[in-house]
């Protein structure tokens, strides 16, 4: 069985990584907030550098797991530009 971690252990553990969480659990998850400000704890699947990684091999790492999220463990540049 994985061990399940807080979020401060992961950021702890991992620091200005991309990690994808099993089975994430949300202080309040009706909050209209990001999700690295609501996550209390989960199961660490894949660690990674590069975000698209993640996307690359969290289908594999996903089997058996109800939800996954992915969260970003360092501060995000000011002036950085989404695409979605």
């Amino acid at each position: 069985m994985q061990e399940v971690l807080t979020i401060e252990e992961i950021k702890a553990r991992y620091p200005n990584k991309w990690v994808l969480v099993g089975n994430p659990e949300l202080s309040n998850p009706d909050l209209l907030d990001a999700i690295i400000n609501k996550l209390v704890r989960g199961v660490v699947l894949l660690v990674s550098s590069d975000r698209r990684e993640l996307g690359y091999k969290g289908r594999e790492a996903r089997q058996g797991f109800d939800s996954v999220t992915c969260i970003y463990t360092g501060e995000m540049p000011k002036n950085r530009k989404w695409l979605l």
